[in-house]
């Protein structure tokens, strides 16, 4: 379902928007104090549904249940995002990145990174990207930043086109991302490649680089074919 954009920024927490945006499947009736959203919902017993290997105590929130809300984004097994990446089988939630862009909620994976570019660009009011898709990272979400992984950013769509596009130079001049990345270009490379385009560029990125919005920016480079 959607909603408008402005329904989406007055809720509270990150597992409710995405909740809100979903068919909403009940997983519990019991009601109490959700230990990931801070509110008042119904769910189950958070002790019941907890495993030894959860390790984010650092995160709760006092409370006695986990809330529908924040049980659908901890889905191992989503029929929902199934449906959404047209998936033969149900889906782990922690697999996939999640932007909500114009109020409307996306399951996204690296072959998406042009798209989830162009998203942030035009203003997604939820951006929560995972690298490694190993880990639950929405419910830590900050609400108005950019996330990727444990790393949050504050949005900043000029600066993040600037490094984008010099990166995204070099890339289609023939140079790695991960020389990109690191700033360590092989000689040979500069004299195939040319070395005007890398010094014009090179000069322009190295001084952001290590910065957290360079990590971001390099996260979404991709290639001329996509």
């Amino acid at each position: 379902m959607n909603k408008s954009t402005n329904d989406i920024l007055h809720a509270i927490h990150p597992c409710q928007l995405i909740y809100s945006l979903s068919s909403r499947p009940i997983y519990g009736k019991e009601l109490g104090m959700c230990r990931i959203t801070g509110n008042e919902a119904y769910g189950v017993s958070f002790k019941k549904w907890v495993r030894p290997t959860f390790t984010d105590h650092a995160y709760l929130l006092p409370g006695d249940i986990i809330s529908n809300e924040a049980l659908f984004c901890f889905d191992e097994s989503s029929a929902e995002i199934q449906n959404k990446v047209k998936k033969e089988k149900p889906q782990r939630f922690r697999t996939y990145s999640h932007i909500i862009y114009n109020g409307e909620w996306y399951c996204m994976t690296k072959a998406n990174k042009k798209e989830i570019y162009d998203m942030i660009c035009n203003g997604a009011e939820l951006v929560c990207l995972t690298d490694t898709g190993q880990k639950h990272i929405l419910f830590k979400h900050k609400i108005g930043m950019w996330q990727l992984d444990e790393l949050f950013i504050y949005p900043d769509i000029e600066y993040l086109q600037f490094l984008h596009s010099t990166m995204q130079n070099l890339l289609h001049a023939g140079f790695t991302q991960t020389s990109i990345i690191n700033g360590d270009y092989n000689p040979n490379f500069i004299a195939k490649n040319g070395f005007e385009i890398w010094r014009i560029n090179e000069d322009k990125i190295k001084e952001h680089r290590g910065k957290p919005m360079f990590d971001f920016a390099s996260w979404m480079l991709f290639s001329n074919n996509k």
